[in-house]
């Protein structure tokens, strides 16, 4: 039996303004699965824009990707993105195919073979063009786990084809074809049955010039996986970390060393040219109202000695969490490890004209120091009002460099600030919100720029919550050195409307309106969506397929389920049990699950005897409310499993790069402080909560542990806020390393 289910979703974007940019644009992105005899799920997913880069690229803008699973076989086809390890394969995109296989037993699998790079033609007519080579590449990771200790071995390849450019290459854009191979072996295990370690070492050559025929003068460690000659390097990087329980935290070392200039072909960035040695201390304390996390050590760089000057400093990074009362609550953080981030200032998202305009910018810096401070307080909260307000400050300094050298005015301050007051009345189902934001960014030693400006908003639910609208207003002025420099106004009112619970449509419309200097401007647009959500049609059953005998309807039975009164001759009440599952309240239920229900029914549509139907009546009907049982259950194990990892990421060590990874995935789980919170979330984790419901639910159904669904949660959110921290910087970074080698 083949069922399906999925929905898509277009957008279109009508803009009329001084930017360059389109008067028309639109996105459309779906997602379909289909499910065969309830064992088979075949995923599929695709993004499409007429929107694309403004020169020829090698990456992708629209993409298709179908991931189809069996029992513990999960296979990627397309445009996807796959994990080995942070210092081989993370997260970069690829076209082609992959496989995951993690059996019942110690050992599992993961393979891929893929193009990472489309050739791209040199076009001197194009001078922001990226020249790019064919570049295919593939992978192996072979794990062997048990309770208490893992190994595994990874191998990646990645390679430039010479042949895939006809165009002659200028010879001052340094660009020529490489190849790559990187292994790394890595183990985690468990001694004196508390004392986590985990530990990984991993060796990448990279062939620079692949044309170039002289030989190296010696041959090296991954000789046998890649073509060597004088152009070729080896570089390491050793990570090692371990956590031991202590008192209601815990206490870690951790060392990581990563040479000058390593990386793989399988990664977007790397922190490089780097000795860090860490420890780190998480605790819980009053009762567990307050968490603290403090990392610190030493770093310095220039291992090679090849710099004119060396760094060494202390580095560190402390985490606080307090929730003083079920009213207020407080956090804070500072860190001066270097990471690599896009800067955003708060009025980037005040003013911009559409929500896909900044999606694609590449203003990424070097953070040096980032400290940050919340302040959440609920003033009143009853069941008619619910008054709150919440104060976000927020400090970074960026260094610019190149070669190691600070570059002119390269050293940045930012300051921003934020106060909210909101009140809700949740039976009339409006809301009210007003904000005061601020942003004070230093240049250099002498210059600076100051943004400031309140908005308002408003949001309402019409007809019985089937129609949202709402408004927001913002006026903000910006001044550099003291002298205005511009003024904006900012209006905004949206709407959406669901109909027959499958069919979503939205309406937004902005006005702009900028007054600078050097002139007067006004922007408008106007953005439209519409997304559907779809399943197989599911065939009801005839009466007379049931059987309606004349016994039958002399003889009726009856019986009451959740308020419910199901009576009548078998046939008959057959009838109301297939209504009742192609209900609308039924209808998102799982295509797997819907298999299961469909062969349930037929089963019931065939017994004879009235005890045994009504107890196996009461038995589908039970199996049939379980999914909506189940997501009212979902968002408390999910705010079970957000406070867990929390707790978990503040006790965890780690490389540089994995600690601001971590960093940020805290920062974005801190949003939510109350199961009420989650269940209304928006944003990348009602993302999740789309995409990934079903799944747990599938669990939910096949395991009869609690706690097995709940460490299942745990690791899955915590892999989509990995893939997300990576899909952030990946193409950005990509494009910037190009346009750097460039």
């Amino acid at each position: 039996m083949l069922q399906y289910n999925g929905g898509i979703s277009a957008n279109a974007v009508f803009y009329e303004g001084p930017a360059n940019r389109e008067s028309l644009t639109y996105y459309f992105t779906g997602n379909l699965n289909f499910n065969i005899a309830g064992t088979f799920n075949i995923p599929l997913t695709f993004t499409y824009s007429n929107q694309d880069f403004n020169f020829p690229s090698p990456f992708r803008f629209n993409r298709l990707s179908l991931s189809p699973s069996y029992r513990w076989a999960t296979a990627h086809i397309g445009d996807v993105t796959m994990t080995f390890s942070p210092y081989t394969l993370n997260a970069h995109q690829f076209t082609g195919a992959g496989v995951e296989l993690t059996p019942e037993g110690p050992f599992e699998i993961s393979a891929l073979y893929g193009r990472f790079l489309k050739g791209t033609e040199y076009n001197p007519e194009a001078p922001d063009a990226l020249t790019a080579y064919n570049r295919l590449g593939y992978g192996l990771k072979a794990a062997y786990r048990l309770d208490d200790f893992q190994v595994g071995l990874i191998f990646f390849k990645a390679g430039d084809d010479a042949t895939s450019l006809q165009n002659p290459i200028p010879v001052e854009l340094g660009l020529t074809p490489k190849d790559n191979a990187v292994v790394s072996l890595e183990s985690s295990f468990t001694l004196f049955q508390k004392a986590q370690f985990r530990v990984e070492y991993a060796v990448s050559g990279v062939t620079e010039d692949r044309n170039l025929t002289a030989e190296r003068s010696s041959r090296g460690p991954l000789s046998f996986l890649m073509d060597e000659n004088i152009s070729t390097n080896y570089y390491n990087a050793f990570n090692v970390t371990t956590a031991y329980p202590l008192g209601s935290g815990t206490i870690g070392l951790g060392y990581e060393r990563v040479d000058p200039n390593y990386r793989t072909f399988g990664a977007y960035f790397f922190n490089n040219d780097l000795e860090n040695i860490t420890a780190n201390l998480s605790q819980t304390l009053f009762k567990n109202k307050l968490s603290i996390n403090v990392n610190g050590g030493l770093q310095h760089d220039n291992l090679d000695k090849q710099k004119s000057a060396e760094l060494q400093r202390l580095v560190g990074a402390v985490n606080l969490n307090y929730t003083a009362t079920d009213r207020l609550s407080m956090n804070g953080s500072y860190s001066n490890f270097r990471s690599f981030t896009n800067i955003r200032d708060p009025f980037d998202f005040i003013n911009q004209v559409d929500q896909f305009e900044n999606v694609d910018t590449l203003n990424f810096r070097q953070i040096t120091q980032n400290a940050n401070f919340g302040l959440n307080y609920t003033l009143k909260n009853t069941e008619k009002q619910q008054h709150s307000t919440n104060l976000n400050l927020v400090y970074q300094q960026s260094d610019n460099e190149q070669e190691g050298e600070l570059i002119e005015n390269g050293d940045n301050a930012f300051y921003n600030g934020s106060f909210a007051y909101s009140v809700a009345f949740p039976k009339e189902a409006f809301n009210v919100g007003l904000a005061l934001t601020t942003s004070y960014n230093t240049i250099g030693a002498t210059d600076n720029s100051l943004i400031l400006g309140p908005t308002l908003s408003l949001g309402k639910q019409l007809f019985q919550n089937q129609v949202r609208a709402n408004f927001s207003g913002s006026y903000n002025t910006s001044y550099t050195n003291g002298d205005r420099q511009s003024e904006i106004v900012n209006l905004r009112l949206g709407s959406s409307y669901v109909w027959q619970k499958r069919h979503n449509f939205s309406l937004n419309i902005l006005s702009l309106f900028r007054s600078t200097t050097n002139g007067n401007s006004q922007d408008y647009t106007v953005t439209f969506g519409y997304s559907y959500a779809f399943s197989s049609a599911k065939p009801r059953q005839s009466r007379s397929q049931a059987g309606s005998g004349p016994a039958q309807r002399r003889n009726p039975i009856g019986f009451r389920y959740r308020n419910s009164t199901y009576r009548g001759t078998l046939a008959e009440v057959s009838d109301q049990l297939s209504n009742v599952l192609n209900s609308p309240l039924f209808e998102q239920q799982p295509a797997f699950r819907r298999a299961e229900l469909q062969v349930l029914l037929q089963e019931l549509k065939k017994e004879r005897s009235k005890a045994a139907y009504k107890e196996n009546a009461l038995a589908f009907l039970e199996a049939l409310y379980l999914y909506e049982d189940f997501e009212e259950l979902y968002d408390e194990i999910l705010w079970k499993q957000i406070l867990e990892l929390r707790a978990k990421l503040r006790q965890s060590t780690g490389a540089e790069a994995e600690v601001e990874t971590k960093s940020w995935i805290l920062s974005e789980l801190s949003k939510y402080n109350s199961l009420t919170e989650v269940t209304r979330a928006s944003g990348r984790l009602d993302v999740y909560k789309s995409e990934r419901k079903n799944e747990a639910f599938r669990r939910h159904t096949e395991w009869a542990l609690a706690s097995e669904i709940g460490a299942f949660v745990r690791q899955d959110l915590l892999a989509f806020y990995q893939s997300e921290a990576s899909r952030i910087t990946s193409r950005k970074q990509e494009i910037e390393d190009e346009r750097g080698d460039q």
